[in-house]
């Protein structure tokens, strides 16, 4: 007979490992991208719609997914996500265009939306009561680590291997998921809950956080006035009010609104919404800076922002048991946290050690680990134990609502700020130039050269404008030059020809830095806008948090294991 302790065991690591395989893959493509950009030789706005697709379904399917678990089987819903997850994963990496990696990324999305929300409530009601904050508190943990660990090992594969692996490393995951769920796991299912389908609130609601993530993602490519955008918001609004119309109506609503009367669980949704787009100022666009300013590998840059991942698995764990003290303040010393390190990370100096700033991002990560834990408990706690799994489905649909708003508007601000710095920087680097001792032709090659450049969001200045291209330029020239000038004047020709290139080497570097700084000006106003967010969700989290006698009395009047079939 299997020990207790030993099944609960493998219980968790049976959904964790699907689990954490879905909110890894929201991360891992993100230090990726700029080689997966270069790869499909594509631009920066279309190169997001990788991460848009997966949070789009993502979100779009989350509660859908959950209602249907709770009705029909929690295991049964698990496995269709996780063979589903990993077959995408599969065709992911065969992907011969850019298009078809949306695709496939779509049905990722789809597949993580049915796994993510499942997981806590198929594996809390096969615990005791006294188990059930420990195991949430782990799944808080796996979130968090995934979030953070996500750029690191996606910048190892696609530096050794190819970016493919960061899809492929997910097969023999989601294998060995699958099997251990079927062999491991009981099924379970809301008893509450009847068999008849909400589909007034099923499509109402699917329409309207479609046309919400759809617009908010189109922001970005299209401006917040364009026709788009104002359909899709005009949408959201009527199919909301008519979701809230069908709920009220039905005598079974997918979402029982009256969760919503809580303060404390409505605080912690909008709480998780401006986590979500804290996260995405330091994780999406972190990758991006490291890669294009500080011009660094891909596994280098995953190394760097390792430093928020062992942050939160060290300090993840600490707040997992904290969490019997209350979960009020440990939130909010979360937020404050990752809105600190966030905001430091936009005002550090360009040629600062990158020790700074892996200091900062372990300020971030510490404030990730202390939120993940203490937000999913107490949205859990805070609603009637058979509605854990709707509870859990909020949490992770707030969460992609905030990624993508966070994308949106994040992605929006950098390529404004981005153009202003450009412009700037095309100035002083011009004038720069034409101050130089560089021949009069050698000088309108540059400045041509420098008004061709149209897009530095993701590509390297030293590869915008290569020394070595330009050295090799100049080659030709002075060969042209000597083919057609007098024997005579050859000596005089190569003089000034050297003294060009000696001019250029001593030159480059001074045009390239005029260029990373205004890069580098540009991101920081996004690390600034994302740690307003954190500040912001700070607040929310505090009125979302219970106190340790909360806690106590609520776990131990709770029986998780309803709705189990023995």
């Amino acid at each position: 007979m299997v020990g207790n302790n030993h099944k609960s065991f493998w219980t968790i690591i049976a959904a964790g490992l699907g689990y954490f395989m879905a909110l890894l893959d929201t991360t891992i493509v993100n230090v990726s991208l700029p080689k997966i950009t270069e790869y499909y030789g594509t631009t920066m706005d279309q190169i997001s719609w990788i991460v848009d697709a997966y949070n789009l379904t993502f979100g779009i399917v989350l509660l859908t997914a959950v209602r249907l678990a709770d009705q029909f089987g929690r295991k049964k819903l698990f496995q269709i996500g996780l063979v589903l997850f990993t077959v995408s994963s599969l065709l992911c990496g065969f992907s011969q265009t850019v298009e078809i990696l949306i695709v496939f990324r779509t049905l990722q999305g789809l597949a993580a939306a049915i796994i993510v929300p499942v997981s806590v409530p198929m594996v809390i009601v096969q615990m005791s009561s006294e188990k059930v904050g420990s195991v949430t508190a782990l799944f808080g943990l796996m979130a968090g680590v995934a979030a953070a660990l996500g750029p690191t090992l996606g910048g190892i594969l696609s530096e050794n291997f190819s970016w493919q692996w960061i899809f492929w490393i997910n097969i023999p995951i989601g294998v060995l998921a699958i099997l251990l769920v079927k062999s491991i796991i009981r099924e379970s299912y809301d008893p509450t809950a009847s068999k008849s389908i909400d589909w007034g609130g099923i499509i109402t609601l699917s329409v309207s956080l479609f046309s919400l993530i759809y617009g908010l993602l189109q922001i970005k490519e299209s401006g917040g006035t364009s026709t788009i955008v104002l359909i899709c918001f005009g949408s959201t609004i009527v199919a909301g009010i008519l979701f809230i119309f069908f709920e009220k109506k039905s005598r079974q609503p997918m979402l029982p609104l009256y969760l919503f009367k809580n303060l404390a669980f409505t605080s912690g949704n909008f709480a998780t919404v401006f986590l979500g787009i804290g996260m995405m100022s330091v994780y999406f666009l972190m990758a991006f800076y490291l890669t294009t300013v500080n011009e660094m590998s891909q596994m280098h840059a995953g190394l760097v922002l390792s430093s928020a991942s062992i942050a939160t698995m060290l300090i993840t764990p600490i707040a997992s048991k904290a969490y019997k003290w209350g979960t009020k303040w440990l939130g909010v010393i979360g937020f404050i946290l990752f809105g600190i390190g966030a905001y430091l990370l936009g005002n550090i100096p360009l040629d600062s050690s990158i020790w700074v700033r892996v200091g900062n991002l372990m300020v971030v990560g510490i404030g990730s680990g202390l939120i993940f834990s203490p937000l999913s408990i107490s949205l859990i706690m805070q609603v009637p134990v058979e509605k854990a799994g709707i509870s859990s489905g909020l949490f992770q649909a707030s969460r992609a609502i905030g990624t993508a708003v966070g994308v949106a508007i994040l992605v929006l601000l950098l390529q404004h700020t981005i153009q202003d710095e450009w412009k700037l920087a095309k100035h002083e680097v011009i004038v720069k130039i034409e101050k130089s001792t560089l021949t009069e032709e050698s000088k309108q090659q540059m400045i041509h050269k420098i008004n061709d450049i149209k897009d530095i969001s993701h590509q390297q200045p030293s590869k915008s404008m290569s020394l070595k291209d330009i050295l090799a330029r100049i080659d030709k020239q002075e060969k042209k030059t000597l083919q057609t000038s007098p024997q005579g004047m050859h000596d005089e020709i190569k003089m000034g020809f050297f003294n060009d290139k000696k001019e250029m080497k001593q030159l480059f570097p001074k045009l390239e830095d005029t260029i990373k700084n205004h890069l580098s000006s540009a991101f920081s106003s996004v690390f600034h806008l994302g740690s307003i967010s954190l500040f912001i969700g700070m607040i929310f989290a505090y009125f979302n948090g219970i106190t340790a006698n909360e806690m106590k009395q609520e776990i131990s009047k709770r029986n998780f294991s309803v709705g189990v079939e023995q």
